[in-house]
């Protein structure tokens, strides 16, 4: 046995150090670093990573991350488990994170009133003397919120050494087109900031940069990771691939086809600095895209093979089960939350309307933070539409305790916004009208939001409105607006169906109206009013009269409450709005009277199937004949079959019920739902309110297309009284719009 054995042993020993060449073994106290790329919804990838080097009891001394890699490496850094990074990702609605609109029910009660009329989305700026455009889908408003809330606690720190794993991430400043490393401070600012996707979540600021996502000159950050004193890497790719030459047919996809190829060069540069010591795992993801959201949880179990893949090299950086149960108690280090906050504050350096954003926060210092009402308040805040952003911090106080501190910062279109909406109505007869209206917004006029509002509306109505909203008080609840307005319009008079008269109408109404908003559902208020009523004939029978003049002044009282999700096609809450005006001559009216006006919608759904009920009514015991008094029915759900305003008089009465089904499906960036509904309604008009009567309407029925449009509601359909009468219709407008001229 021994010549024969010793002969073999240098055979043996070239085995042994060829086999440690290919697969390097890790020194005692190796420090192993891990880069994670980006890559969007492929990103995903890197949880399946990290499952497999938990499983395999690899600890990881140090995380360099982009993009989606810096969110996945900053939660595995701030001590979350691989199992729960999946259940944070599987469990964001992504349709709703890349849409920045906060609920509506959630909105202040003035921005619910300003948005019932306006229905395009776009909003374009005017600042420095130049229109401004909003340079971003999505400003990340709700993707910011998601941050801090996944890094309470570790959200404001000396550098990011101290997390439980030491990491960096990588953002771009756009204007060098250089990278910027974050090391220390917001963490939760950090990772936004490297996720900021040009054209899709707005920049961030932060130190004088303008910064987005960190993928434009390092998506594979290897040089980074080497810097933070590792001595091998594990480095992960979740990069997409080019586009084949055959499939680039629009000047789109041959930018982002540039782009992508720019970032290929440099990620392929990164890889090639790679030594054998290192470890490069590039999982498989087929069609999976960096776009593909909605199914990112898809990427986990390709990650994971892609590490089973190279376990005989990753199992040389195992460590004994004593060593991995230390590490992991270091790296799964409970935060414990603070049990009250010893300030609550709001930072007014970048809002001219911080003293608003103050008075929607119900936080107080000595409370514990609630941090579902804290969410609640600030998106409620946000939505009122004037903001960039609003963030907040977790700090200490200097003194062993911790305080909240709220960041508004003012949107970069500018304070003076314009909107516009329209609305289309045709019979296909030959009645058709349209109505497009514009509302310019000066904001941020004093501290708790006061605002200069004007609407110009030509078509169907000519108008102009403008009006002065000034809150007050403590919580900037009590508010007092002084408005005017003038419209003209044609008003058709009809006798048995017939038309027999048109009337040019102009009118003017001015008010101070005082009023208070009882949390964000319900107003009350009550106003002095003043106008007059100019009707010229244009097209009647002589014997009509020519003129008519009539002037109207009174006190009204109003109460208002608002809780639908939308006011497009809503499918839950209510619209209720009650009205009564005591007219009387000492304050300039022509006689004395009264009128009550009622405006119901209540919703009952759910994402297929919504019931839309309510009504409208317009009621005077003791009439002021006047053209502002006087309400009107004809139209797709309000007494389908009749055109537009064919019904005219002192009293009306109708109630409605719609039914519409979304036909097509959620999507993710460009939501466009369109339904298929119908309507019952039963309604009518009369000169004397002792002619009122449930037993005298006339009953309706519709059948629609409904499309949610960017620039508005669109309903086709055709509609049908009981009695014979019937019309086509396309139309632009609200379902709730309280309508009554």
């Amino acid at each position: 046995m021994g010549s024969r054995y010793w002969r073999q042993v240098p055979l043996f020993l070239f085995l042994i150090f060829s086999a440690a060449a290919m697969f390097p073994v890790a020194n005692a106290g190796e420090r192993v670093g891990l880069v994670l790329g980006g890559g969007g919804a492929r990103g995903a990838a890197h949880i399946g990573v990290l499952k497999v080097l938990e499983r395999e009891r690899i600890p990881i001394h140090a995380i360099a991350g982009t993009s989606i890699g810096a969110i996945v490496g900053a939660l595995y850094s701030a001590g979350y488990s691989p199992e729960e990074i999946e259940r944070i990702i599987g469990s964001i609605d992504w349709a709703d994170i890349f849409h920045d609109g906060s609920e509506r029910v959630e909105l202040p009660m003035r921005q619910k009133e300003t948005d019932l009329g306006i229905l395009a989305n776009l909003e374009v700026g005017f600042s420095d003397g130049h229109l401004t455009f909003p340079t971003t889908l999505v400003r990340g408003q709700k993707l910011g919120l998601l941050l801090r809330r996944l890094f309470l606690g570790r959200g404001h720190i000396d550098s990011f050494d101290d997390l439980p794993i030491p990491f960096r991430c990588v953002a771009t400043d756009i204007g060098v087109v250089r990278p910027v490393v974050f090391q220390s401070g917001d963490l939760a600012l950090a990772v936004r900031a490297s996720m900021a996707v040009p054209g899709a979540f707005a920049p961030v600021h932060h130190d004088g940069k303008v910064l987005v996502d960190g993928g434009i000159v390092d998506n594979l950050p290897v040089e980074l990771a080497r810097e933070m004193g590792v001595d091998r890497l594990i480095v992960v790719d979740v990069g997409q691939p080019l586009a084949p030459a055959d499939s680039i047919d629009t000047g789109l996809e041959i930018l982002l086809q540039m782009v992508n190829g720019l970032m290929r060069d440099r990620l392929e540069r990164s890889i090639s600095t790679l030594t054998e010591k290192d470890i490069l795992l590039q999982p498989e993801l087929g069609g999976l895209t960096s776009a593909s959201f909605p199914a990112a949880v898809k990427a986990i179990a390709p990650g994971e093979d892609a590490a089973k893949g190279a376990l005989d090299r990753l199992r040389a950086l195992s460590v004994s089960p004593e060593e991995f149960a230390a590490w992991r108690a270091r790296q799964r280090a409970p935060y414990v939350a603070p049990q009250t906050m010893s300030f609550v504050r709001v930072d007014p350096s970048e809002s001219a309307t911080a003293e608003f954003v103050r008075d929607r926060i119900g936080a107080e210092h000595g409370k514990p933070l609630d941090l579902d009402a804290l969410e609640r308040d600030i998106r409620g805040a946000f939505g009122r539409g004037t903001y960039e952003s609003i963030s907040y911090q977790l700090l200490d106080d200097g003194e062993g305790g911790t305080g909240l501190e709220i960041k508004p910062v003012d949107a970069a279109i500018g304070r003076t916004v314009f909107r516009g909406g329209i609305q289309i109505d045709d019979d296909f007869t030959g009645g058709d009208a349209y109505q497009l209206n514009v509302e310019a917004r000066v904001t941020g006029l004093t501290p708790k939001g006061a605002e200069w509002r004007t609407l110009l509306g030509l078509g169907r109505i000519t108008k102009l409105a403008t009006d002065f909203y000034l809150p007050f008080s403590r919580r900037g609840n009590w508010f007092v607006s002084p408005e005017v307005s003038y419209t003209a319009l044609d008003q058709p008079v009809f006798f048995d169906e017939d038309p027999i008269a048109q009337y040019r109408v102009e009118s003017w109404l001015g008010g101070f109206r005082l009023g208070r908003d009882l949390g964000d559902r319900l107003r009350v208020s009550a106003a002095y009013i003043r106008g007059q009523d100019h009707a010229k004939r244009s097209i009647a029978d002589p014997s009509l009269p020519e003129t008519v003049l009539a002037n109207i002044g009174g006190i009204e009282g109003r109460v208002l409450w608002d809780s639908l999700d939308n006011v497009r096609f809503p499918r839950r809450g209510m619209r209720a709005e009650v009205s009564y005006t005591s007219f009387d001559k000492g304050m300039g009216s022509q006689s004395n009277g009264n009128l009550l006006r009622v405006s119901l919608d209540k919703a009952f759904g759910n994402e297929l199937n919504t019931v839309l009920l309510g009504g409208r009514a317009s009621l005077s015991k003791k009439v002021v004949e006047a053209f502002q008094t006087d309400s009107a029915l004809g139209g797709l759900t309000y007494l389908s079959g009749l055109s537009e305003q064919e019904l005219v008089d002192n009293q009306m009465l109708l109630l409605r019920a719609i039914y519409y089904r979304r036909i097509t499906r959620r999507t993710f960036l460009f939501d466009m739902p369109m339904y298929i509904a119908g309507s019952l309604e039963g309604g009518n008009v009369w000169a004397d309110y002792k002619d009122v009567s449930l037993g005298d309407l006339t009953g309706a029925s519709s059948v629609f297309l409904g499309m949610d449009l960017p620039i508005g509601p669109l309903q086709l359909g055709y509609g049908r009284t009981f009695d014979g009468r019937d019309s086509l219709y396309l139309t632009f407008g609200s379902l709730v719009l309280p309508r009554y001229r």
